[in-house]
């Protein structure tokens, strides 16, 4: 049997609680199409928060490995989140669901 792994993106509504059925929520993904719909690029987000430009572009792949410790992936996704318009507490409530399924310390 042949091992490999598929990533499928999933089109999230920037106002969407929920996940799809099935499928977890992609943060990246709102944050990336906000971003967009405000017109801005990673670097004035890296401008406005102060947060590297590598650490932007983990968080909108979903790559939260990326990031130095659990700390960081929250502060930076707030970060984030507030400086393209999202509500930070959804936004932070959907990480913090995604990495405890994730068993993320």
């Amino acid at each position: 049997m042949e091992n490999y792994s598929r990533q499928r993106r999933v089109e999230v509504s920037l106002d969407q609680k929920e996940p799809p059925e099935g499928e977890m929520e992609l943060i990246g993904a709102r944050l990336n199409q906000a971003r967009m719909a405000a017109n801005l690029a990673l670097h004035d987000i890296a401008d406005r928060t102060k947060i590297s430009l590598r650490f932007l572009a983990a968080i909108e792949n979903d790559d939260f490995a990326a990031l130095p410790g659990r700390v960081y992936v929250i502060g930076f996704t707030k970060a984030f989140a507030g400086a393209v318009g999202l509500d930070e507490e959804s936004l932070l409530a959907a990480l913090r669901e995604k990495m405890q399924l994730a068993k993320v310390d």
